[in-house]
């Protein structure tokens, strides 16, 4: 008789073997993605001011995002995706930030969630993806309640901050079981929704990201099979080659510290933006009330503008750096807890570099730059918010890597890194 749990090992280190092998989109498919997306820029500016008012993506943005592929870059190619690198995503999501940071977040949390979907339950992935390439928003924080009956679970919850609301057909909810009082960490457990099963509240005033339409969404009383749960006991998240979906170089990333990453790129492309208004008003723009003249005679302010530049140039080195690690990761690389405090400090390095050079610039485009009709405005709100994300937060960074560094008990579970 066959060995069983020998074919099972063999099985699944041969998954494991062939998710190294498949290796990421190709170069010459990113490269076209970032084309695309830098030739995308003057429209998006153009529809911005429209998607402040809607606070969400307009349809033609809307419509563009879908019929274009930038809803399904990170997702695998077994699943209709394009599977691009974490690198190569970042490329397309700085471009994409040039012309709408709003725009770029939608994209950056719907491929994230998708992709993270895609890491599953294989009844999960069955549930969601039985049509193909999905689009998948979620939030898990405050999260709802899950009570078990027969064949399933009745799910309710209020959502707030549900980025990409609007552009999403299935969401993925964070849930407690209703006699559970813990504390609500990564890890929790995440019910899966069809967005037709719960109600939009049109919620989302605020000063920055205005365009995401990260409204809220309600569930009451929803039914839902046991396959649209995945408890946290379940490997969830984790790399799990014994899986039937399973076999994608994303298939072995880390959720938490893709996301985080991926997330802060489209604010150093925000910040470029930002970079490119000041640089080209700098020769035409006096120094008011000196004799100096433009402001490229102005020592101090080209001093401050060659810092902000360098600032952005040190973050985009950082991310990349990070970056290739994660492409590493997805052909075989390890990733030792270790590396994932220190990936997590070098991502607060970057946010710092990156509000300090939106600060800074603002300072040198003066009071002018703050009337709600300029351009960089728009791209400083949206920073300045997208930068107070949890997940962003410096000190809550370098405190894991300190805690890392000299062994004392850590804040966080490893999957919070």
């Amino acid at each position: 008789m066959p060995n069983t749990r020998e074919d099972e090992l063999m099985a699944t280190l041969a998954k494991f073997e062939s998710a190294t092998k498949i290796g990421f989109a190709d170069k010459s498919v990113a490269d076209a993605m970032v084309e695309k997306a830098r030739g995308l820029r003057s429209f998006l500016q153009s529809e911005a001011p429209a998607g402040e008012k809607r606070r969400s993506p307009t349809p033609a943005v809307d419509k563009m995002l879908k019929d274009e592929g930038f809803l399904r870059l990170l997702l695998p190619q077994r699943l209709g995706g394009m599977g691009l690198s974490p690198t190569d995503f970042c490329r397309v999501q700085i471009e994409i930030a040039k012309g709408d940071p709003a725009i770029s977040w939608v994209m950056q949390i719907i491929n994230g969630t998708s992709w993270i979907t895609s890491l599953a339950p294989d009844g999960v992935q069955d549930a969601v993806f039985a049509d193909g390439a999905q689009t998948v928003c979620g939030a898990y924080n405050p999260p709802g309640k899950a009570r078990k009956v027969d064949g399933g679970w009745i799910i309710n919850g209020k959502w707030p901050y549900m980025s990409g609301s609007r552009q999403s057909n299935w969401a993925q909810q964070g849930v407690v079981l209703e006699d559970y009082d813990g504390p609500v960490v990564p890890g929790i457990n995440m019910c899966y929704l069809r967005m037709d099963q719960m109600t939009i509240e049109d919620s989302w005033f605020v000063s920055g990201m205005q365009g995401t339409g990260s409204d809220t969404a309600i569930a009451k009383d929803v039914f839902i099979p046991d396959a649209q749960m995945a408890l946290m006991t379940e490997r969830t998240g984790q790399i799990d080659p014994t899986k039937r979906h399973f076999g994608a170089p994303s298939d072995l990333l880390p959720a938490v510290p893709v996301v985080r990453t991926t997330g802060i790129a489209q604010l150093i492309g925000a910040v470029e933006a930002m970079l490119e208004i000041v640089t080209a008003e700098a020769p035409k723009k006096p120094v008011l009330t000196t004799i100096i003249g433009p402001r490229t005679s102005s020592g101090a302010y080209m001093r401050d503008l060659g810092e902000a530049a360098a600032m952005i140039d040190t973050a985009k080195l950082i991310l990349f750096d990070l970056t290739a690690k994660l492409d590493r990761i997805g052909v075989g690389e390890e990733f030792s807890i270790a590396e994932k405090a220190k990936h997590r400090a070098a991502g607060a390095q970057m946010i710092e570099l990156v509000h300090g050079a939106s600060e800074s610039l603002m300072f040198q485009a003066g009071s002018s730059a703050f009337a709600l009709d300029k351009p960089i405005n728009r791209y400083w709100r949206d920073v300045s918010m997208a930068t107070r994300h949890i997940q962003n937060i410096p000190t809550i960074g370098y405190e894991i890597y300190g805690r890392a560094t000299t062994g004392a008990d850590p804040i966080s579970p490893p999957g919070a890194y």
